[in-house]
């Protein structure tokens, strides 16, 4: 059956980065404005849902379309769009949730557009993102050097697909047809480019495409939202935040939003040389014991005025849709490794709660009373309402939540992964690996009793035990070590930490060797184009192809590094995006990184594994958060025993890994 390369241009009244892809698609004002489609390789057509257009603008675009191209007009699918629709043939579409749901909601029902299901679908972002490239269209197109976007059509689709403050609302054919003809064009040249770029890509593989499929059906499911609790908190964080506006002024004279004036305060006021007022700044600042009492007041209140984390609140109002869930919050492929990440309230970098019961204080907001608040937590009261924000995400009438997670997953691959017996061992018995670790570079009894004894005996030790096995398991320095101390509140001496990773790595000699195995393996792949490296034991192999370094994982998937080659200096590099600087340029990599790489893909495929058999056994899943899945079910329906077990029934590849998943079933979700 014959592939249709299908784009559209929508107008609407409601701010779709704002609300969401759901939102968006069942506001009253969002229409079709040009479905554009190929069927394989043939010519471009383009259907515009309106029955009478300017003469001009017919004229125009039957002078400029492809010359074997339809040109289709009026409020009727074109017949053998409908045909294909309706016998199941496949769509391929970059970003294809998009045109799914758009043409599935009442923006492709107004126009006669036939229902489709999940499996017609195939998406050229997630291709993309899964060779990581570009994920967006223009930067996979210049990525690859295929069909180039229309960067001058693009700026009329922005000018038509919303509203404007102008003396004229809304844009029409009728009255700047040269803007619809440029638009017309453009949504054309995106069905050459998202064609372009899908010749030129290898399809997901099957089982990855039934990944995909899988999370568009969470992002169907969607989170159910209690919107009580966020008008309650709301209101209390907006008193809150009016108390510190007025302080602000009693205390400077400037409201916390003068950022420039409050900027020169604080320099005026005995602490010149702060730069800005960036949280990074403040941040500093405040662990600067040469900053002044009055000036750190200041800017703890500006830090607290303007604490992002609160944010979340406004997020979720503006997308929740009219079933009262939010859909559409998951990204497949999100992260390189292929792990997902998460839109609209980025689940993924959530506050971490400062109270022990986030769930008892969402029920006291509803007295609405801040003095109240202020009385059950000497924690500043913005941090309260930051803690809360997972609490507003519930199950439904007569259902549960279970959050399920993997317990210190990437420690326990990465110990697989390298062969490191010892660590393994660990792990299959009392799995205090933070102890162990301590015990090994400290010289202390590793013995079962000592171990379990440690927090009160050696807590500095078990605390440096800990960051080693967060900071130094793929290749991380002196300097890593010390930063990731410094995020747990504790400062390592330089001489100390460099000592610390000497010990760790003598402790951890096998995981040692894995780093410089990998990236010997890797180099030597790239070297020889379409030979195959392997690990001993086979569980990772490179090779060459076309233009990409694979990285075969055990569960037979791969990562993929485009355009890779030796520098100067025999260093592996490739074309991808910086994780710094969020650009696409040339990028060195080397033995911890490809580990880390590793580790965090066998992570991912070992969930995915949880996640199917999750769902044939009838749990429901509506998220995903780094190791954690989220189901909601009936009341009556399983348990988190059975869910542990099914999450640590692995794969025959994971034969040897010692897995634990740990979790909660609660009616609201939670850290």
């Amino acid at each position: 059956m014959s592939i249709c390369h299908l784009d559209i241009e929508s107008f609407s009244e409601a701010p779709l980065k704002k609300c969401g892809l759901y939102k968006y698609a069942e506001h009253p004002s969002t229409e079709v404005l040009v479905v554009c489609y190929a069927f394989d390789d043939g010519p471009v057509h383009i259907w515009v849902p309106v029955e009478d257009l300017p003469r001009k603008v017919v004229r125009e675009i039957e002078k400029k379309k492809d010359p074997e191209g339809e040109f289709h007009t009026g409020a009727e699918c074109p017949p053998e769009l409908l045909y294909h629709a309706e016998s199941g043939g496949q769509f391929r579409a970059h970003n294809s949730q998009f045109e799914r749901v758009m043409l599935n909601g009442h923006p492709g029902q107004d126009i006669g557009f036939p229902t489709t299901t999940i499996e017609q679908w195939v998406c050229t972002a997630a291709m993309a993102a899964a060779m990581s490239l570009p994920r967006h269209l223009e930067g996979a197109a210049k990525a690859l050097d295929t069909h180039k976007k229309d960067q001058v059509g693009k700026q009329a689709m922005m000018q038509l697909c919303k509203p404007r403050t102008g003396k004229i609302k809304r844009w029409t054919p009728e009255n700047s047809p040269d803007r619809f003809i440029t638009m017309y064009l453009y949504c054309m040249d995106d069905v050459r480019a998202e064609r372009g770029i899908d010749e030129d890509m290898p399809d997901l593989l099957p089982y990855e495409q039934k990944v995909f499929e899988m999370d568009q059906r969470i992002n169907e499911r969607g989170v159910k939202v209690d919107m009580d609790a966020i008008e309650d908190v709301q209101e209390l964080i907006e008193e809150y935040k009016s108390f510190l506006f007025n302080k602000c002024k009693e205390w400077t004279g400037l409201s916390p939003n003068q950022t420039g004036q409050l900027s020169n305060w604080v320099r005026e006021n005995g602490y010149p040389q702060i730069e800005n007022l960036q949280a990074a700044t403040i941040k500093e600042a405040l662990e600067d014991p040469e900053c002044p009492k009055t000036v750190r007041r200041v800017l703890q209140l500006r830090q607290i005025y303007t604490m992002k984390a609160v944010t979340k609140y406004t997020a979720i109002q503006n997308a929740v849709t009219e079933d009262g869930r939010l859909h559409g919050m998951f990204l497949y492929h999100g992260a390189g490794t292929g792990r997902w990440s998460s839109m609209i309230v980025q689940l993924q970098n959530l506050f971490r709660p400062v109270i022990p019961d986030p769930e008892f204080a969402i029920d006291q907001f509803v007295e609405r009373n801040l003095d109240w608040i202020r009385t059950l937590y000497k924690e500043d009261p913005m941090k309260v309402f930051a803690s809360c924000v997972r609490g507003v995400l519930v199950s439904d009438i007569q259902a549960d939540l279970i959050g399920m997670d993997y317990a210190a997953i990437e420690a326990r691959v990465l110990a697989w992964l390298a062969g490191q017996e010892d660590i393994l061992e660990v792990f299959e018995g009392h799995g205090k690996v933070y102890e162990y670790t301590a015990a090994r570079i400290f010289h202390l009894p590793d013995d079962e009793v000592s171990l379990k004894a440690m927090k009160d005996t050696h807590p500095d030790e078990r605390f440096v035990g800990k960051v080693a096995v967060l900071a130094l398991g793929y290749q991380g320095g002196k300097a890593a070590f010390a930063k990731m101390a410094k995020n747990y509140g504790v400062d390592i001496e330089e001489n100390r930490a460099n000592r610390i990773k000497d010990d760790w790595r003598k402790a951890n000699s096998k995981i040692v060797r894995f780093w410089y195995k990998i990236e010997e393996l890797a180099i030597a792949a790239v070297a020889n184009p379409g030979r195959v490296y392997a690990t001993k034991d086979k569980k990772i192999k490179f090779v060459v192809e076309d233009r990409w370094l694979l990285m075969r994982l055990p569960s037979g998937r791969r990562l993929a590094y485009f355009k890779p080659r030796l520098d100067d200096e025999g260093k592996l590099t490739y074309e991808g995006i910086d994780t710094y600087t969020r650009r696409w340029q040339r990028c060195k990599t080397y033995g911890g990184k490809l580990t880390e790489n590793a580790v965090q893909a066998i992570s991912r495929d070992l969930l995915v594994h949880a996640m199917f058999n999750l769902e044939e056994a009838g749990y429901g899943i509506i998220g995903t958060v780094h190791d954690e899945v989220v189901l909601e079910v009936a009341e009556d329906f399983g348990s988190e025993k059975e869910v542990a077990d099914i999450m640590c029934d692995l794969p025959k590849w994971a034969k040897g890994l010692p897995v634990k998943a740990e979790g909660f079933r609660a009616k609201r979700y939670r850290k």
